[in-house]
């Protein structure tokens, strides 16, 4: 393809060899055979050129290896740095003078050293290599597109664009807990607990205290409690709690409303996070850990144990989980359109070329008869033929005959005017006027046909059905469908938006998702999910052995009267004994529901009265203001986000669960702290 140096060139070299063999070659034949000849090593480039595109650009590729602690790796930890070594080469005897390679970076990655780009010569059996670092904040899915190519000659004549396909995709883990995290921990309090309710199934030897019994023979004498004894006057002996693991079961929301927000950083990444963080600290404590996660259509759990293979696989679990988005239902086609064409012109440069994914110009005429008006147009058309053989068959001959002794008369005067001279020198004046007054509105009709069909081949429309269909063919093949699919997507706008939203979500690149509905209505406000909570618990409290922990991890404050299943299962969950503790993620821009409101601002002393007073503007000129309704509004939300949190917390603690906020800022280890005071233990120092 040729560049704009190349246009310029040529264009520059024609003008010369115009002017030398029109205007000069009386005087000189310089220009002429100068202008020739650059164009002769313009055409020897050429060929040079492609030569090597076809010979060594279309046959290079690459490897990748992530590397992570001096060794490749399968999958990467979240928070800490990577590396990235691509090797890029070419088995052909022709090498490759300029070019530019650019690794796209994934969405969720950041870049800390290195570069992603190079320009280098290729040589035959010489490879190019490529090393940057890379680092993860959240846990979630890393995924590589692939490595664009730019071939060009050294004059910058011509240039070829390719991209080297590599769809390979790798986990991020969530990060793993400090030293601090994975300590053992004990009871914080030595208390027996209430008459009839029995902590662990049966005593055991472990550390701390469970009962006093009398002494029974074959007891150890280490076992007799000596002081007890002397006070009584008789043995007895000291019965210790058994060593048995506290089962941990989370419950994650997954729902659409968590997966709002820039990649790496939703609530729902930050959640995964924390999960992780709450089920290796527990299990550095032993303890069985399970996990569901949840949304307002199913639920899928984890059955709680302990292993090194379990624990990673609730990783991949989270990881996973991190990396959902959010559905595109509701998304205007356009704002679709405008995200996904670009994204595939760059990913899939030779299938996006407008010489092999083009646009017929018949597909895109406007029709007329789609539209309830177009056919009065139509039958304006047949007017001429319709009308005189409707009255025929009626047996009204009186108007058929009143009509064209009309068109005759008229045809008979227009002929007078003009004064009998033949109309392009053949027709007679009164046929040509005759045929031209009984089809005038068959004309007109197709005039005004003809204009509205062009008007597809111009403007917005063009624009936007041309990029549609360039996308609906591309993903039609990669599905597989033909014609039939790409007619379907060009026609079918709920699948069109299911298609694209899912080749973006593919890529990681996120929509401008609309947040409400036609109504005005909240559309992630995902009320379902309750219920499928509330199932969860209730299998969980069904496989219970001993007392559980149950932590929520869910954003659950706005629901408020669809939070009746998941107070019933809590409740249930209490009456069997099991701690309930919710964790809501905290929006990052509102201030805490506990903090004092600010002071009320102080009204301004009046002015002196010597002084005259400035005009102000009308009060509600002020309060439509945009500057003036923005704080209004925002101290509106904050309030009813508010008093929701409060309800939720006051409802929640009427059932006998703990409500703990999370704020951006909180560590894993302050969770951990609070899950540590809620549970009855404590970390040792």
């Amino acid at each position: 393809m040729l560049t704009s140096r190349g246009w310029w060139f040529l264009a520059l070299n024609a003008v010369i060899l115009l002017l030398g063999v029109t205007a000069l070659p009386d005087y000189t034949v310089v220009p002429a055979i100068v202008a020739l000849t650059l164009v002769a090593w313009f055409l020897y480039e050429w060929v040079a050129f492609h030569i090597q595109v076809n010979a060594a650009a279309s046959r290079l590729k690459f490897t990748r290896r992530i590397i992570q602690g001096d060794r490749e790796v399968p999958m990467v930890w979240a928070g800490l740095q990577f590396d990235v070594r691509l090797r890029i080469e070419h088995d052909s005897r022709i090498g490759l003078a300029f070019v530019a390679f650019e690794d796209r970076l994934p969405q969720v990655a950041q870049l800390l050293d290195g570069d992603n780009e190079k320009i280098s010569a290729v040589p035959p059996n010489e490879p190019v290599r490529m090393v940057y670092g890379l680092k993860a904040p959240s846990p979630g899915i890393l995924r590589f597109e692939g490595v664009k190519v730019l071939v060009a000659d050294l004059h910058g004549f011509f240039h070829h664009r390719a991209f080297l396909h590599d769809e390979t995709e790798y986990l991020i883990l969530p990060p793993l807990t400090d030293d601090e995290g994975k300590q053992r921990a004990d009871k914080r309090f030595n208390t027996l607990p209430p008459p009839g309710i029995h902590r662990l199934r049966r005593p055991g030897s472990g550390g701390e205290l469970l009962d006093l019994r009398d002494y029974r023979p074959g007891d150890p004498p280490k076992m007799i409690a000596w002081k007890a004894s002397a006070r009584r006057d008789r043995l007895i002996t000291k019965e210790y709690e058994s060593d048995v693991p506290v089962r941990c079961v989370l419950f994650l929301d997954t729902s659409d409303g968590v997966r709002l927000g820039p990649p790496a950083h939703t609530p729902l990444a930050k959640m995964a996070g924390l999960a992780s963080g709450v089920a290796q600290a527990a299990a550095g404590n032993r303890d069985l850990v399970g996990l569901a996660t949840f949304d307002e259509h199913e639920q899928q759990g984890v059955k709680p144990a302990r292993t090194k293979i379990h624990m990673i696989g609730m990783l991949r679990r989270l990881a996973e989980a991190a990396a959902l988005q959010p559905s595109t239902k509701g998304v205007p086609a356009v704002q679709l359109t405008a995200r996904a064409y670009p994204l595939a012109r760059e990913i899939y440069p030779e299938l996006m070329d407008k010489k092999i994914n083009g646009m017929p110009l018949g597909r895109m005429w406007l029709p007329l008869l789609d539209r309830r008006w177009g056919w009065i147009v139509l039958v304006w058309c047949i007017l001429p033929v319709l009308f005189p053989m409707t009255l025929y068959f009626l047996g009204l001959i009186w108007p058929v005959r009143l009509w064209m002794e009309g068109i005759a008369y008229l045809a008979v005067e227009l002929a007078k005017a003009r004064g009998g001279k033949p109309i392009l020198g053949i027709l007679p004046p009164k046929l040509f006027f005759a045929m031209f007054l009984w089809w005038l509105p068959t004309m007109t009709g197709l005039i005004f046909w003809f204009f509205h069909g062009m008007r597809g081949w111009f403007g917005e429309r063009k624009r936007q059905l041309t990029r549609r269909k360039g996308l609906a063919a591309l993903l039609a093949l990669q599905d597989g469908t033909g014609p039939t699919g790409i007619e379907r997507l060009i026609h079918d706008d709920a699948l069109y938006a299911e298609r694209v939203g899912r080749f973006m979500q593919e890529r990681q690149v996120r929509m401008p998702v609309p947040l409400y509905d036609e109504l005005g209505r909240y559309r992630f406000h995902c009320g379902g999910k309750c219920r499928m909570l509330a199932r969860a618990v209730m299998q969980a409290v069904s496989r219970a052995r001993d007392n559980e922990l149950y932590v929520i991890m869910a954003d659950l404050a706005e629901l408020g009267a669809d939070l009746a299943p998941a107070l019933r299962a809590a409740k249930l969950a209490r009456a069997r004994r099991h701690q309930v503790m919710v964790i809501v993620p905290w929006p990052a821009d509102l201030p805490s529901p506990d903090d004092k409101p600010p002071l009320e601002p102080v009204a301004p002393k009046p002015p002196p009265k010597g002084k005259k007073k400035k005009k102000k503007k009308p009060a509600a000129f002020q309060m439509n203001h945009p500057k003036n309704l923005m704080p209004i509004v925002r101290d509106a939300l904050t309030r009813q986000y508010h008093e929701a949190f409060r309800q939720f917390r006051r409802r929640f603690g009427q059932v006998g669960a703990t409500v703990v906020r999370v704020d951006e800022g909180d560590p894993v280890q302050v969770v951990l702290d609070r899950l540590d005071r809620l549970r009855g233990v404590r970390t040792r120092r």
